[in-house]
């Protein structure tokens, strides 16, 4: 096989050098013949089986490369079951699978053709129905299910509904539960389950849904904000943030107390620079909203104005993608590391304004109407959020008048009267 030839194991294909840009290395594994590792440019490594047939150079994929990954139980008896799916597959996985699809093609067999067209739909088609006939329509976070689809279930796009299994279902959202927090977990099933519902409404799908029955993660509510102490590192270290674009965005968000996507799609159109208002047309509880800016706000708008690149978002995004700002998890990453704050969110920032507001004595009425509560029992949370930071406030004043002695009285001299006679 020559000098790219070598026995597969986890430290060698993790010592793997980059790839020129625009090319592609092949790797062959030196203990099961005809498995092959392709490297992309991008650094993304898939496994592949290879076999001469009939003077043809039959190229197969197998899936992406997991050094972790885990496959359903009934792999080991035939692995043949996840392919065509795309799956991860660890090295011994991966031998498994070439082993079956070389000894399938040896005798003749196509390994994939009992699958293509008999399986019905698959799930990359099904969700662009229920992306463009359902959630556009009804849901107002759609670009964030969108989104969730690509980055947790993308792998699984080509994959015909009727194949995917619930014990897949279930390694998938203990694996994101682990590496990517356990609401992105639920949330990514839960996604699943809608969109092969509304397959199985539609009549698009026939089978069970194997996103029903899975052993979901038990969340705590979220009652965090910033706390006092917090506060005046937070405040430092997004000044000294170097991308404007994230240092505005925290600085409004934590500001206005709005809702992270309203910020995110804030635009032009929607903010009155003179009379300081920004109208959110269209919010999460179906409300539209108006926020009256103060001096700091709009300084800040006022600036991206002047320097604004659209005359569309304030927000700006120079991704293709997307083009408005997106969540900027890594430059909330760099902030949160440069104020020494563990276990702060963005949305966090929505809380600790109204929490404030309720430490400083407003009503449950002006803090329900700045932060757009549709439910008056939400807005009671945020009361009871800041209770906490109110309480430890009240008990350092009655400790300082508990156990402080005033300076006038310790410095105080005591004379007495020669002619009064003292009792003791």
């Amino acid at each position: 096989m020559g000098r790219n030839s070598f026995n597969f194991t986890q430290s060698r294909l993790s010592d793997l050098r980059a790839v020129a840009p625009g090319k592609r290395d092949y790797y062959y594994d030196a203990k099961v013949d005809g498995l092959v590792l392709r490297k992309s440019d991008t650094g993304a490594m898939s496994f592949w089986a290879y076999k001469w047939r009939d003077g043809k150079n039959i190229r197969i994929n197998l899936g992406r490369y997991e050094p972790d990954a885990m496959q359903i139980p009934a792999f080991d008896d035939d692995p043949l079951q996840v392919l065509g799916n795309n799956p991860g597959l660890s090295i011994e996985h991966a031998r498994q699978l070439a082993a079956a699809v070389i000894m399938q093609v040896t005798a003749g067999k196509d390994p994939l053709a009992a699958k293509r067209g008999t399986e019905g739909i698959t799930l990359g088609d099904l969700f662009k129905e229920y992306l463009h006939g359902y959630a556009i329509e009804h849901c107002k976070t759609w670009k964030v299910i969108e989104e969730c689809f690509y980055r947790y279930l993308d792998h699984w796009k080509t994959r015909p509904v009727s194949s995917i299994k619930r014990s897949e279902v279930q390694l998938l959202v203990n694996k994101l539960g682990k590496e990517n927090g356990r609401a992105t977990a639920n949330r990514t099933v839960e996604l699943l389950r809608a969109v092969i519902n509304k397959g199985k409404q539609w009549e698009l799908v026939d089978c069970e849904n194997p996103a029903t029955g899975i052993t979901k993660f038990k969340l705590k509510h979220r009652d965090r904000f910033v706390f006092a102490e917090e506060l005046p590192r937070l405040i430092e270290a997004i000044n000294a943030e170097e991308n404007q674009e994230v240092k505005d965005y925290v600085l409004i968000s934590l500001y206005t107390g709005a809702r992270k996507m309203n910020v995110l799609t804030m635009r032009w159109a929607d903010v009155d620079l003179d009379n300081a208002v920004w109208r959110i047309p269209d919010t999460k509880n179906d409300t539209a909203q108006t926020i009256l800016l103060t001096g700091p706000e709009l300084e800040i708008l006022k600036a991206r104005f002047e320097s604004r690149t659209s005359f569309e978002y304030v927000f700006h995004s120079k991704n293709t993608k997307s083009p408005h700002l997106t969540d900027p998890k890594k430059g909330w990453k760099r902030i949160l590391k440069r104020a020494r704050i563990d276990n702060l969110h963005l949305h966090d920032l929505r809380r600790t304004l109204g929490s404030y507001m309720a430490m400083t004595g407003a009503s449950l009425s002006v803090i329900g109407n700045a932060l757009n509560h549709k439910d008056v029992s939400t807005t009671r949370k945020v009361y009871a959020q800041s209770a906490h930071e109110a309480e430890r406030t009240a008990r350092e004043v009655a400790h300082k008048k508990m156990f402080e002695k005033p300076k006038e009285e310790e410095n105080k001299v005591v004379e007495l009267d020669p002619h009064r006679s003292v009792e003791f």
